[in-house]
């Protein structure tokens, strides 16, 4: 019986990862695809190869995603409670702790 999980648990890791890595590959295409067609036509850019939209994307995930780790935890939320991320009520002391953080971090330019 152990044999047979084992076959199938690889069976599934297998398809997972020629999945992810067929995804990956669509995903860079999408991406030459549409600069190709809307930023050359409306900034008036240079059209790119594949392995530039694929240095794009990494590039991008980099500055702008979660890089590549695990999906889910983003960093900014890391030091918010819960209820906080929701927007559920909050009491008045909560809600006066958060204008105080707000301030503290932009400097009144939030118009708290």
């Amino acid at each position: 019986m152990n044999g047979r999980m084992n076959r199938q648990r690889k069976g599934k890791f297998a398809f997972m990862f020629v999945a992810i890595i067929i995804g990956v590959f669509l995903l860079v295409a999408l991406l030459q695809y549409l600069w190709n067609t809307l930023m050359v036509d409306i900034f008036n850019l240079k059209t790119i190869t594949y392995w530039q939209a694929l240095g794009l994307f990494v590039l991008s995930r980099i500055l702008f995603g979660r890089g590549f780790g695990k999906p889910g935890g983003g960093r900014f939320r890391k030091g918010f409670p819960r209820q906080m991320e929701k927007g559920e009520d909050l009491s008045d002391e909560e809600r006066e702790r958060l204008r105080e953080e707000w301030k503290r971090r932009f400097g009144g330019r939030c118009g708290f």
